[in-house]
C-alpha cells in the first residue's frame, strides 16, 4: 500500500486538488478498509502546491505520507503556520475561507448558530474528503433543478440574477449544489437503518402539535407576552396588538414537532395551554397549543428522526474536534 501510495503522490505533482482527489479514487479502490485523506499546501513563495496523503486503518493509527520532487521548493523556504488573512476557521486541518463562509451563511440550517454552521460545515467537509460523495451528471443536473426550483429560479432570466447577486459563476453554483447534495448523502449514509429504532424509542417526541404563535428575538418581549396571554388579556388580544407593533415576525400558525416545544421535558401538553417563552430557531416563542395527534412515521416524521440523528452525529464529532479560530476577538472566539 505504501508503495502505491508513494507512486500516486509522484503522479499528481502539477496537478490542481480537484483532479488529484479525483486520481485519489484508484487507491481508495485498492484498499477499501483504509481511510485515505489528500491534503495539500499552496507556498505562498513560489505558488506551488505540496501534498501530504493521511493513510487511517483501525486500531493501527495513522501514517503521514509525503513525496518531493528533487527541484521542489526547499523545506527551510516552507511555512510552519502562516494563516492566510482568507482563513476564518480551521477545524481539525480543513481551512473554511471568509468567501466560502460569507456563500454558506444562506444554504446551512437556518435554526443552527453562526458558529455552529461555520464549524459543522468544517466536519462535513472532513467527513467528505475521507469517504467522497460522487454525482453522476444526471443527478448534478437534477440538484440544481431542485435547488433553482426550492428558490423560485424557475427562468434563467432570474437565475443569473440570483447569481450576480451572489457572485456565483456557473461553476460555483455547481459547486455549491454539489455540496449540499453530498451532505444529503452523507445523512442517508449515517441514519441508515436507525429511524425506525429510534422513532419506536422516542415516538412521544415526533407527535404532531398544531399551534398559534408569537417569535420574538427578545426573551424579554416574549416573556412579557406570555405572562400577559395567561393573565386573562386572550392570546389573540395580545396577537393582534403584537403584530400590528411590528414586535414579532413570521407566520401566526404553525405545524411542530413535540420535541421542538420541549414537550418531553415538561410532559403532556393539552390543547388550549400557552407556553412559553420556548426556544425556536434563533428566536422566543409563545404558543398556544391547538391541538395534540400522535406521532406517525410517515415522510416528513422521518426527515425530522433523520436531522435529529444527524445532528448528533455531528454534536459527537464536535466533542472531539480540534477548532482553531483565525478571526475576531481572540478572547470571544475562545470562548466559543
Amino acid at each position: 500500500m505504501l508503495d502505491r501510495a508513494r507512486e500516486f503522490l509522484r503522479s499528481i505533482q502539477g496537478l490542481e486538488p480537484d483532479r488529484a482527489r479525483e486520481a485519489l479514487e484508484d487507491l481508495r479502490g485498492r484498499y477499501p478498509d483504509a481511510v485515505l485523506r489528500l491534503l495539500w499546501q499552496r507556498e505562498e513563495y513560489d505558488g506551488s502546491l505540496h501534498y501530504d496523503l493521511l493513510i487511517k486503518k483501525p486500531g493501527c493509527g495513522t501514517v503521514s505520507l509525503s513525496w518531493c520532487p528533487d527541484r521542489a521548493l526547499p523545506w527551510p523556504l516552507r511555512g510552519v503556520h502562516r494563516t492566510s488573512e482568507q482563513v476564518l476557521l480551521r477545524v481539525n486541518g480543513v481551512d473554511m475561507k471568509v468567501p466560502d463562509a460569507v456563500a454558506r451563511l444562506d444554504f446551512l440550517w437556518d435554526e443552527a448558530r453562526l458558529t455552529d454552521r461555520l464549524v459543522t460545515a468544517c466536519l462535513l467537509q472532513e467527513e467528505l474528503y475521507e469517504s467522497p460523495v460522487t454525482l453522476s451528471e444526471t443527478e448534478l443536473q437534477q440538484a440544481v433543478d431542485a435547488f433553482r426550483r426550492a428558490r423560485g429560479l424557475i427562468t434563467a432570466r432570474a437565475t443569473r440574477e440570483w447569481m450576480e447577486l451572489h457572485s456565483l459563476s456557473v461553476q460555483g453554483l455547481e459547486e455549491l449544489v454539489a455540496g449540499e447534495a453530498a451532505v444529503e448523502r452523507l445523512r442517508d449514509r449515517v441514519t441508515a437503518g436507525r429511524v425506525e429504532p429510534y422513532f419506536a424509542e422516542h415516538e412521544s417526541e415526533f407527535a404532531r402539535v398544531r399551534v398559534a404563535r408569537l417569535v420574538y428575538l427578545d426573551r424579554a418581549l416574549a416573556r412579557r407576552a406570555a405572562e400577559e396571554a395567561r393573565s386573562g388579556a386572550g392570546f389573540y388580544d395580545v396577537a393582534e396588538r403584537e403584530f400590528s407593533a411590528g414586535r414579532v415576525a413570521g407566520d401566526l400558525f404553525a405545524d411542530l414537532a413535540a420535541d421542538e416545544l420541549g414537550m418531553d421535558a415538561h410532559g403532556p401538553v393539552e390543547a388550549g395551554a400557552v407556553l412559553g417563552p420556548v426556544p425556536l430557531g434563533d428566536g422566543f416563542a409563545v404558543v398556544k397549543v391547538l391541538s395534540v395527534e400522535p406521532a406517525v412515521l410517515d415522510e416528513r416524521t422521518r426527515r425530522l428522526v433523520g436531522r435529529r440523528l444527524f445532528d448528533e452525529w455531528i454534536a459527537e464529532r464536535r466533542e472531539s474536534a480540534k477548532i482553531e479560530w483565525f478571526w475576531g476577538n481572540t478572547a470571544r472566539t475562545s470562548a466559543l
